[in-house]
């Protein structure tokens, strides 16, 4: 049975990126909460937004992987499983904070300041330029808070997924 699940997980390699990904967000998200049951304080559970990591963490391990896996020949030995996924782990972080900014400008929140006395056209390249580029920032310093997690999950899911 167990050679059975394995056989499947290294079928879809989309699905196993996915759930490691969001699995990896909810613990995450969910460490405060438990930290503070744990300590006596109760269980809260986090605000909506951030369950906006969980749903990326998923997307962005799904997305990525489907896009590297195959191109990067990740199936082929354990080194380019584990270099492919740690690449995955590196780039999904900033798919959560594309989420958020999408979600804000969904409701009309206002997602940069606008640039004094500059041209329509200026501010529109300057809002493009922002959107495409904080996310990235904020992929790069969410290594921190992981400790770099993402990467070494990642390696880890490439590796055991392409391992013979």
């Amino acid at each position: 049975m167990a050679q059975t699940l394995v056989k499947k997980v290294r079928r879809n390699p989309v699905l196993t990126f996915g759930v490691t990904g969001g699995g990896f967000g909810l613990l995450f998200v969910l460490a405060a909460p438990i930290r503070g049951w744990l300590a006596g304080r109760g269980f809260t559970l986090p605000t909506g937004s951030l369950w906006l990591l969980v749903v990326g963490g998923f997307l962005g391990g799904s997305l990525l992987a489907w896009l590297l896996w195959e191109l990067l020949g990740g199936e082929r030995s354990s080194v380019r499983g584990t270099v492919t996924g740690a690449l995955v782990g590196l780039l999904a972080l900033p798919v959560p904070f594309y989420l958020i900014e999408i979600a804000l400008v969904v409701t009309g929140e206002n997602l940069f300041e606008p640039l004094p006395e500059a041209s329509p056209v200026v501010r529109l390249l300057s809002d493009l330029l922002l959107f495409l580029l904080t996310p990235l920032l904020l992929g790069a310093i969410g290594l921190i808070p992981t400790y770099g997690g993402t990467i070494i999950l990642g390696a880890l899911v490439g590796y055991l997924l392409a391992r013979d």
